[in-house]
């Protein structure tokens, strides 16, 4: 009996012999996936989204690259994975079937590519590094006459959620045509819709909001007056707004479009839209936003995507001239 502590203790140390074992075999049974990310001219890009899928059980492990642009994806079971990289909502790359061995790392550095045809700075690459600036923490400034202030000059909107939809057979066939191009591949206003790749700056006055975006420059008018909506306009492509409050968010809505611009994801849409907008500013350097788009003649029933940005503090919008410099309209071809 005199020897029960000593078997006590020796079967204390043989366990954590085995789960120290257990331990290393574990890490020794994993593997890692590892590499830079780079953006079209090879420079590494910070703050980049990696996720790396599992294409057999379909677990997807997460990394984001540091300041190098490196990022590293660790205690993977083995196999094959799918790797992609996100920056700013966009997936920019895609990498399928890499075998990922036990104790050992895959390097695989991520060369994104823009697929859009963009003029410099104007894609998902300058809109993170909109998004990645320092942002103010302060409270919400507001008004003389108490509301909130949403002046000043905002970056590219990133896109938080979007409802399910589905479109009406003719809009489907519109979507399938080969050729079809985006109203700015000709210079023309890009739709009811902020968070394109472009900053955009908001003027705020008691009776009027106006919003300038630097893309193609158009800008969007809100009344906020207590007009009410004109009869018998003609439709346009930015339609016609009134707007009014809701405690401290900003209800925008809109009617009277044409049937030429194109909604987000490159949907169609006919002159029956109504588009709801809501503006929130939660604090100084945000500023959330939801749209709603509701076309009874395209969608069989309202959509609506929510999204946030923030604040570009001491920025200017910039002068947009869309064929300046122009080479590639005159090889465009509509079908």
């Amino acid at each position: 009996m005199r020897d029960t502590p000593v078997k006590a203790r020796l079967a204390g140390i043989l366990a954590a012999i085995c789960l120290a074992a257990s331990a290393l075999w574990a890490q020794g049974g994993m593997g890692t996936i590892s590499g830079v990310a780079m953006d079209d001219f090879g420079h590494p890009v910070a703050q980049v989204e990696l996720s790396a899928k599992n294409t057999a059980a379909g677990t997807v492990y997460r990394a984001t690259s540091d300041a190098k642009g490196e990022f590293s994806i660790a205690s993977l079971p083995p196999g094959a994975y799918d790797l992609s990289a996100v920056v700013h909502g966009a997936q920019l790359f895609n990498r399928k079937n890499i075998e990922v061995t036990a104790g050992q790392t895959a390097k695989v550095d991520a060369h994104m590519h823009e697929g859009t045809i963009n003029a410099i700075g104007d894609n998902a690459f300058a809109a993170a590094a909109m998004e990645n600036r320092a942002t103010p923490t302060g409270p919400t400034p507001h008004t003389a006459d108490g509301h909130p202030d949403f002046s000043g000059v905002w970056a590219t909107m990133r896109q938080l959620s979007s409802t399910p939809t589905e479109l009406l057979p003719w809009a489907q066939a519109e979507m399938k045509k080969p050729g079809r191009m985006s109203p700015n591949a000709f210079c023309l206003p890009q739709g009811p819709k902020l968070g394109a790749a472009n900053p955009f700056k908001i003027v705020q006055a008691p009776k009027t909001i106006v919003i300038l975006n630097e893309d193609i420059f158009v800008y969007h008018q809100i009344h906020i007056d207590g007009r009410e909506r004109p009869k018998d306009l003609d439709p346009t492509w930015m339609g016609y707004s009134i707007g009014h409050w809701e405690g401290d968010t900003l209800v925008v809505e809109t009617a009277n479009f044409n049937d030429k611009a194109w909604l987000p994801f490159g949907r169609p849409h006919t002159e029956q839209l109504k588009v709801t907008e809501r503006f929130r500013r939660p604090d100084e350097g945000h500023l959330d936003y939801e749209i709603t788009y509701d076309d009874p003649g395209t969608f069989t029933k309202p959509w609506t995507m929510k999204s946030v940005t923030n604040l570009l503090v001491g920025d200017e919008i910039g002068e947009y001239v869309c064929t300046e410099n122009e080479q590639d309209i005159g090889h465009y071809k509509v079908n």
